[in-house]
């Protein structure tokens, strides 16, 4: 690691001695704008970008901006902000004319990176892409990403796993190994539950919003994502001086304090950012007198950015974070689980020239499990991976068509509890992706793309992509796709050996003559957008070859193996409706129906909920001097059956089957907030509105609510108290 992160600062260094060298910005003209909303009122936070640079600003509190250039002459600003229709303007039409934005509708002139390093809006994206933005987020204040993403993606299950006391992913049938979830765009390290990262890593008061690619459509990040991508975009300083305060209290469930400071002016910009976040332990009982016990945790959060612009083409930013995770001590146990990871990130940003850019980037990832045994004071280390990702990425166009090609490294280290003597294994994997995207007339876009992937032991493996999006008429879009994945076994699925409980009941091996697995996903979808009116319907279909699955060993034992099963498949259908009311009111409703059939002796096994749905209504008014927000949320998952195989075959050699009902599921959190004069924001919600309570043997299936919580929020925003 120490050879990379030398050779990258050297190369910043470098930037910076030849920046230097040539006149400093002081020594040019400095653009000074006012950006204000529909009303006239100046508009903080909005972001203003010189088109064609690296360069841009932010407004402070009055709705002033400044960037300072080192050309001279008439450039153009892209001026956006959150809810606001993005608007280009010269900046010699500035000099005297407020910048002015007007609401938008839709959530499809949101901006999106994770198709491509290059910022496009949702409604040119080719790719099935679902933004949750900020507002999103605000309208909902939840306490946890696992309960954000129920409430806003349909056909999201998120499940408990009593042994690890964390949760599991489910997405429109698709477990966690499947689902590959970045920060920033580079790839999260450790593991959580069985083949899930640690979600307890992700801090809502962190997120700017998040970008969800279903399937294995994206080429950049093509490898361990047959279910999808997500993508959390992490908060930066959003003013030129920023500094905020918050509180939340949620009764029976835990509480949350942070503070972030930032600096966003003269080309340098700074975020620092400090949470500290418990969870209550609580018990789930049912009337047969089973029990299942949520332990809390009390956890750290620290994030620094720092970014710099050397001039007009050269940017680089610096990331450091810490996760520290002390969880509650359980019943019966001579020690305490720690959870801890920090993370060590370099990228530079290089503008060769007009419609080009080349990134390079780095990005060390160490997370690492403890138990502190109390008694005598000592500590053993559980559990360590490390992931290093180099990447150096080209995007280009040249007149109707633009490029991306890029390579991507991942070098693993994985220390595990569950290999042999709890040893360690490594794994080298590379690849080389190219994707163009060829727009032949204004109303058409194709993408086709190639990834080929190195792995150490697998060798070379090559998966194509295609899409399509035609804009039939102004209002309706259709999206075309095809896109083949693949995903190497993980080394614990290679290389696990272990005893499942300590106790001898059976033993779980890992096989090394594993074969990777692939997937062919079809999809499709029709949108249609008008009169504050948004609409769509998708489908895709996923058939999966050498599935990797658990199995048990036929040696009259109760131990089972990793192996590669059957084809399987999953057919997915979505539909989503969002109106705008020109007074304040957006309503929100989603629909996904999952055919998951895991066939094991003719009987189905899975464990998706068919059918699940997903509504809102926010309600946003300013009055005067004050902004109100009012949400209703809700999620809803159907009733389903399942069935399960006893261990043990009987006499005549076979299993007994079980058949087990599970109920259907309804959450809703309501929300109002209000935002005063000097920077005072005051949320009050309960969650779980109407005291849904599960059952302590549905666990496995989702994370046991218990009933009813209040939960009230307090913050500050010292940039407009101290006018900033």
């Amino acid at each position: 690691m120490s050879r990379i992160v030398c050779f990258i600062l050297a190369v910043i260094m470098a930037i910076n001695l030849k920046g230097a060298s040539t006149e400093g910005f002081s020594s040019h003209r400095e653009i000074i704008g006012y950006v204000v909303d529909e009303n006239n009122e100046p508009l903080p936070g909005a972001s203003v970008r010189v088109q064609g640079t690296v360069l841009g600003a932010v407004t402070d509190t009055d709705g002033k901006f400044s960037v300072r250039l080192n050309e001279s002459g008439n450039v153009i600003l892209q001026v956006s902000f959150m809810g606001y229709k993005p608007v280009t303007v010269e900046s010699d039409n500035i000099t005297n004319t407020p910048i002015r934005l007007l609401p938008s509708n839709q959530q499809l002139d949101e901006v999106v990176v994770t198709g491509s390093f290059v910022e496009r809006p949702l409604k040119k994206v080719p790719v099935l892409t679902r933004v949750v933005s900020q507002r999103d987020i605000q309208a909902l204040n939840p306490n946890s990403i696992e309960s954000l993403l129920q409430y806003e993606l349909p056909g999201v299950q998120i499940g408990f796993n009593s042994m690890s006391q964390q949760p599991e992913i489910k997405y429109q049938g698709m477990d966690g190994e499947y689902i590959l979830f970045l920060i920033d765009g580079e790839r999260v390290s450790g593991e959580g539950a069985d083949h899930n990262v640690d979600f307890t890593r992700f801090n809502i008061d962190d997120i700017e919003r998040i970008e969800v690619i279903k399937g294995a459509h994206s080429t950049i990040y093509g490898s361990n994502a047959l279910g999808g991508v997500i993508n959390i975009i992490t908060k930066t300083a959003n003013r030129p001086v920023s500094a905020n305060l918050s509180a939340r209290i949620s009764n029976g469930y835990g509480q949350k304090y942070t503070g972030s400071v930032g600096v966003n002016k003269y080309n340098l910009t700074t975020y620092t950012s400090l949470t500290y976040r418990t969870a209550d332990t609580y018990t789930i009982g049912d009337p047969e007198s089973a029990s299942t016990t949520i332990w809390g945790y009390n956890i750290w959060d620290f994030t620094q950015k720092l970014g710099y612009k050397f001039n007009e083409k050269i940017s680089a930013d610096l990331k450091f974070t810490n996760y520290w995770n002390q969880k509650d001590i359980r019943t019966g146990r001579l020690y305490q689980e720690y959870n801890r990871d920090y993370t060590l990130g370099a990228k530079i940003k290089y503008l060769p020239a007009t419609s080009h850019q080349i990134t390079i980037g780095y990005m060390f990832d160490n997370f690492w499990k403890d138990h502190h045994f109390f008694r005598a004071d000592s500590t053993a280390l559980n559990y360590r991976n490390i992931r290093q990702t180099p990447r150096i990425d080209y995007a280009g166009k040249f007149g109707n068509v633009s490029i991306n090609v890029g390579s991507e490294g991942d070098i693993e280290y994985l220390k595990h509890y569950m290999f042999k003597d709890s040893t360690h294994y490594t794994n080298h994997a590379v690849a080389f992706y190219g994707q163009g995207e060829w727009t032949p007339i204004a109303e058409l876009d194709i993408v086709a793309g190639l990834r080929a992937d190195w792995h150490q032991k697998y060798k070379w493996h090559l998966t194509p992509k295609l899409s399509a999006l035609y804009k039939a008429w102004d209002a309706v879009t259709f999206r075309l796709g095809y896109a083949q994945g693949f995903r190497s076994p993980s080394l614990k699925e290679l290389y696990m050996e272990y005893d499942m409980g300590g106790l001898g009941w059976f033993m779980i091996y890992g096989n090394p003559n594993l074969k990777p697995e692939t997937s062919n996903q079809y999809s499709a979808s029709v949108e249609f957008s008008r009169w504050g009116l948004n609409t769509s319907i998708s489908a895709s279909h996923n058939r999966f070859s050498n599935k990797i699955e658990y199995l048990m060993l036929s040696d009259g034992t109760s131990d089972m193996q990793y192996v590669n099963a059957d084809k399987a498949r999953t057919t997915s259908i979505e539909t989503i409706l969002r109106y705008n009311f020109n007074f304040g009111l957006t309503l929100t409703g989603s629909y996904a129906f999952t055919d998951d059939y895991s066939n094991v002796d003719g009987h189905n096994t899975s464990s998706t909920r068919p059918h699940s749905a997903t509504f809102s209504a926010m309600y946003q008014k300013k009055f005067k001097k004050v902004s109100l927000t009012a949400s209703l949320n809700g999620q809803w998952g159907s009733a389903f059956d399942t069935y399960s195989r006893s261990s043990e075959a009987d006499v005549n050699g076979e299993y007994a089957w079980e058949k087990r009902h599970y109920d259907g599921r309804t959450l809703v959190a309501m929300n109002v907030g209000a935002t005063f004069p000097r920077g005072i924001y005051v949320n009050l919600g309960i969650d779980n509105l109407f005291n849904y309570k599960d059952k302590a043997t549905d666990s496995s299936l989702q994370t046991p609510q218990r009933g009813i919580s209040f939960v009230g929020t307090v913050g500050l925003n010292l940039a407009d108290m101290f006018k900033w």
